[in-house]
């Protein structure tokens, strides 16, 4: 049996009307209807919607180009599809369906095969449209863990050359972070070609050793902590693996964490992470004492099409986009992701973020 991937509302308010047109659909399409304007608005905005509308034009209170109209005003309706479906005949009324922000007019009676035909070339117009669309978000995303991410070691470089010149006795340990960070990101440009062909060939996945992961982050990150003179506390068990990526686990996930615990927390303060085993999940926690977030902006935290990008306690700006490729790294390696915050103006006394990593234990192997 097919299964039914689209949904398609009908709107008329002629009872017989609604009966026929789910009668031809219901087989390939899960069907709802409504028989005026309003319930029609209400329905098109529950959920994601439908991916198609057949709409009346003559209805009572509310007739079909106002419903349109409306639906096209809509940021969270404004690209549901709209067939109109009417007696009306007259090319005056085809041209306003089509102003309205119709996609296609058929008249009544209608021959239900070539129904069948619109409604399903719309159908496949839509899935390609979508298809677009989420290959315009995921590019988007590789450019911001390009710009992000690199971010990260080119100001581990720019640290490191300036120590290097006021601190020449500890110019090894600094051409040291130099090629670590030069090192990693290379990794970060192997890993948008990773990303760019996930479709066809997706990511290994393998045990990774997470204390080893976190000390090659610190490593990196390091003297900014120093710097800015916050203290990073690290309890991770020595024996603890992980299924994930090394480079993107490094670069994507822990530098990307680290540093916002650091750019939000004030100096002379601390940051935690941690690591804890239950039923064959570990969870890394990450906990600071910084500014925290108020509700408004951690219910957006992951979203990319929203900017959360704000100043830390030190002036420090980023992106905003890098929760939103955290989470998709953690979900790629088949974990989830948990934020808790307290904003500083709400809670003067015990303000700070948490954040939990769930992964999946991994048990240790020879990947030589």
């Amino acid at each position: 049996m097919e299964t039914k991937e689209h949904t398609i509302l009908i709107v008329d308010d002629v009872t017989t009307n609604l009966d026929l047109l789910k009668g031809l659909l219901i087989d390939r399409y899960h069907v709802k209807v409504a028989n005026n304007g309003q319930l029609a608005l209400k329905i098109a905005r529950i959920g994601a919607g439908p991916d198609l509308i057949l709409l009346d034009i003559m209805m009572p209170e509310m007739n079909g180009f106002q419903v349109c109209e409306q639906l096209k005003s809509d940021p969270d309706t404004k690209e549901i599809p709209i067939i109109f479906l009417t007696a009306k005949t007259e090319i005056e009324d085809i041209i306003t369906g089509f102003e309205a922000g119709g996609v296609d007019y058929l008249t009544k009676p209608f021959n239900p095969h070539e129904l069948l035909a619109r409604v399903n070339t719309q159908i496949l117009i839509k899935k390609q449209k979508d298809v677009i669309l989420k290959q315009n978000i995921e590019q988007k995303e590789l450019l911001h863990i390009l710009c992000h991410d690199l971010a990260n070691h080119f100001g581990v470089i720019t640290f490191a050359l300036g120590l290097i010149k006021t601190i020449p006795e500890k110019t090894q340990n600094y051409l040291q972070k130099i090629n670590t960070a030069t090192s990693h990101g290379v990794d970060i440009i192997n890993l948008i070609r990773d990303m760019r062909s996930l479709q066809e060939k997706k990511i290994e996945l393998y045990p990774v050793n997470l204390s080893e992961m976190a000390q090659e982050s610190v490593l990196l990150l390091g003297d900014r902590f120093e710097k800015k003179k916050v203290r990073l506390n690290i309890n991770i068990d020595e024996t603890i693996y992980v299924k994930a990526e090394k480079r993107s686990l490094i670069n994507s996930v822990l530098n990307n964490l680290l540093t916002n615990a650091l750019k939000f927390s004030f100096e002379d303060s601390q940051v935690e992470m941690t690591a804890v085993e239950k039923d064959n999940i570990v969870t890394l926690i990450i906990e600071d004492r910084g500014i925290g977030m108020p509700e408004q902006l951690l219910s957006q935290i992951f979203d990319i099409s929203k900017s959360t990008s704000r100043t830390g306690t030190n002036g420090e700006i980023g992106t905003g986009f890098g929760m939103s490729l955290i989470k998709t790294f953690v979900e790629f390696y088949g974990g989830k992701i948990e934020v808790q915050s307290k904003d500083i103006l709400d809670n003067p006394h015990d303000h700070g973020t948490k954040i939990m990593i769930h992964l999946q234990k991994a048990d240790r192997i020879n990947r030589e």
